[in-house]
């Protein structure tokens, strides 16, 4: 979703939440989701008055046409995976972080 308010191809050629194949590790993996978010927080850098609502060419959709669309959906969706590792979690006998 950065790289579409961007207007840059995706840097590891994503595509459909799919990460490249040569990230197997912990480290890497958490090493890939730091950096999906330092991407983020750049495209965000980039939103201002003239251009917040303005669609993005290129993209479909009703409200993630635009960068404050793209960037609400990426902060939802986040919960969305967030909420699934809780659930994991609790079904595994693991009280979640948040919730100690």
């Amino acid at each position: 979703m950065g790289a579409r308010i961007l207007g840059e191809e995706p840097p590891h050629n994503e595509r459909n939440e799919t990460a490249p194949d040569s990230i197997r590790t912990k480290a890497e993996i958490v090493e890939y989701l730091r950096a999906s978010f330092v991407y983020l927080h750049k495209a965000a850098a980039t939103f201002n008055d003239n251009n917040l609502v303005v669609p993005i060419p290129g993209t479909t959709g009703s409200w993630q046409r635009t960068r404050l669309g793209l960037s609400i959906d990426a902060i939802a969706h986040a919960y969305d995976h967030y909420g699934q590792i809780v659930e994991y979690l609790r079904m595994n006998g693991i009280v979640p972080p948040a919730s100690r």
